[in-house]
C-alpha cells in the first residue's frame, strides 16, 4: 500500500513539474508518458532503498 501511495504522489508531482517546464519552454504539446515512466522508476528505486535499509529480525530482536 505504501508503494501505491508513493507512486500516486510521484505521478502527481512529476506531472506538475512537466507542466511547469513545458510552460517555461513556450507551451506546445504536453507529454504525459515521460512523467509516468519516471514515476514508475522512482517508485522502484524507493522500494529497493526501503528493502536495503530495513533491519532484519535478527538485529531487531537484540540477539548476537
Amino acid at each position: 500500500m505504501k508503494y501505491l501511495v508513493t507512486f500516486i504522489w510521484a505521478v502527481i508531482l512529476l506531472q506538475m513539474v512537466n507542466f511547469v517546464l513545458n510552460s517555461l519552454n513556450g507551451g506546445g504539446k504536453l507529454n504525459f508518458i515521460t512523467p509516468i515512466v519516471l514515476a514508475v522508476i522512482f517508485t522502484i528505486v524507493i522500494a529497493i532503498l526501503a528493502a536495503m535499509i530495513k533491519p532484519d529480525d535478527f538485529t531487531r530482536s537484540g540477539n548476537r
